[in-house]
């Protein structure tokens, strides 16, 4: 087990908000590819592991509505806006 310390310090709402924001956003982006690869489409392996879900899931959720797959030949891809949506709506 770690040593943990916890500081209490006076801080605004305002502050404390940004401060959350940027923990946030500083965990997505060790868990989100770098936006240069700007990929319009993903794979189903590419898609589960950034939502970090099983393949079942995936199938499930486009039957569902939830996740929309698109068919491309005999190959199914998501799309990079609606996989982005997705996982903000869980963060």
């Amino acid at each position: 087990m770690t040593n943990s310390a916890i500081q209490l310090m006076q801080i605004d709402l305002e502050s404390f908000g940004q401060y959350i924001q940027k923990l946030v956003r500083e965990e997505l982006e060790k868990h989100i590819p770098a936006q240069s690869t700007e990929k319009e489409f993903y794979t189903r392996e590419e898609t589960a592991k950034l939502l970090n879900v099983s393949l079942t899931t995936l199938f499930h959720w486009n039957n569902d509505g939830t996740l929309k797959n698109t068919k491309i030949g005999n190959r199914v891809y998501y799309s990079k806006d609606e996989v982005f949506s997705k996982l903000n709506q869980a963060s």
